[in-house]
């Protein structure tokens, strides 16, 4: 597990460009520092405790996670200001919740009073304080109240015990999905104004928010310069993917994280094999890798172990045993396959990270 080069990487393997991902974390740190925003990155991208210390040396407030045993693996790393901006619903996961929050710095989401009552009176047992944001619908029509319901359930945290009040936030993920440019603004405006209805709905009703807090890597270029907006929480930035490239918030050039492949059949001249299929890469949002630096191929079919790949007339066909790196689509659940990482600088590697926080999902 100590290769020196990326030659004695065996494949199929995860490949980090440090250089290029330290751009892309100073990029977003210094575009957040612009809007007058704080950054709190969503490390459930790449699980890796050692990579949000970078997040955090460039200039974040906090982290984001999305599930409570994730918090474990970094609260557990040193981090003591975590964001888990998701709905933690079951005894199981309020009692490790709490136990995080007695030693650390927490704030959750809700959006159902239930689920208030539930987490107050954990806290107010175990002596702890919790805060929580009230997640509000901003278009995705996944988790959330409406924006006119924002108030009661924050005067409901407000009149809890063991809880208070961290703010409001809303997730866009939707944005990501839009066909064209002039939908993607359009989306982008809709779930601003979303969040900003909230906000002045609280206000009317007396009730302060000190925090308002948005993702994602597609939409923060436009909602950070929203001034209803203090905090961005994206995610992918750090590596970038083809979900990226085809939203054009990324290039080929700034996407930092790879899967190395080996060529291991080449059955037809217009037909290749390599030895990573959908277990390397996953195959969640329906579309396939794109191949770095060489032209000519296209993955077009996985299987478990296998990933086919089509050959361009005129293209040459990969040698048997050449070594091929992809652009996963979706860099979150990509690196979610794999228990390393191996970051490099040209052709040496520098560090191997275990995914720590690989597979947590209670």
């Amino acid at each position: 597990m100590n290769p020196q080069t990326l030659l004695e990487v065996d494949s199929p393997a995860l490949l980090v460009d440090i250089d290029r991902m330290r751009r892309n974390i100073q990029k977003m740190a210094r575009f957040a520092k612009e809007c007058g925003v704080e950054l709190r990155p969503h490390v459930k991208t790449h699980k890796v405790p050692a990579i949000a210390r970078m997040q955090l040396e460039a200039g974040s407030k906090g982290i984001c996670v999305q599930k409570v045993s994730e918090a474990e693996v970094f609260a557990g790393a040193g981090f003591e200001n975590v964001f888990i901006t998701n709905e933690v619903v079951g005894r199981q996961k309020l009692v490790k919740l709490v136990e995080l929050a007695e030693r650390n710095r927490i704030s959750v989401a809700v959006d159902n009073e239930a689920n208030v009552h539930e987490i107050s009176n954990q806290a107010k047992e175990a002596g702890a304080e919790i805060a929580l944001f009230v997640d509000v619908d901003v278009g995705m029509h996944r988790c959330g109240v409406r924006p006119e319901s924002a108030p009661a359930l924050a005067n409901l945290i407000s009149r809890s015990e063991g809880v208070s009040l961290g703010g409001i936030m809303g997730y866009e993920g939707h944005v990501g999905g839009a066909k064209n440019d002039a939908e993607r603004d359009r989306l982008c405006r809709a779930s601003t104004d979303s969040i900003a209805r909230a906000k002045r709905e609280m206000v009317r009703s007396g009730i302060s928010v000190e925090s308002v807090s948005m993702g994602s890597s597609v939409s923060v270029w436009t909602n950070a310069k929203n001034p209803d907006v203090t905090e961005v929480q994206p995610g992918m930035y750090v590596f970038n993917d083809g979900f990226l490239m085809s939203n054009k918030v990324a290039s080929p050039e700034e996407c930092a994280l790879t899967v190395l492949t080996t060529v291991m059949s080449t059955p037809a001249p217009d037909r290749a094999v390599v030895d990573a299929g959908s277990k390397a890469f996953q195959f969640d949002m329906g579309h396939y890798p794109s191949p770095l630096e060489r032209k000519g191929l296209e993955m077009i079919k996985f299987s478990e172990e296998h990933g086919w790949l089509k050959v361009s007339a005129g293209a040459k066909t990969p040698a048997l045993g050449e070594r091929l790196r992809f652009i996963p689509y979706h860099c979150c659940t990509c690196v979610n396959q794999h228990d390393w990482m191996f970051g490099f600088r040209g052709e040496k590697v520098e560090t191997v990270w275990r995914v720590e926080a690989r597979g947590k999902m209670s």
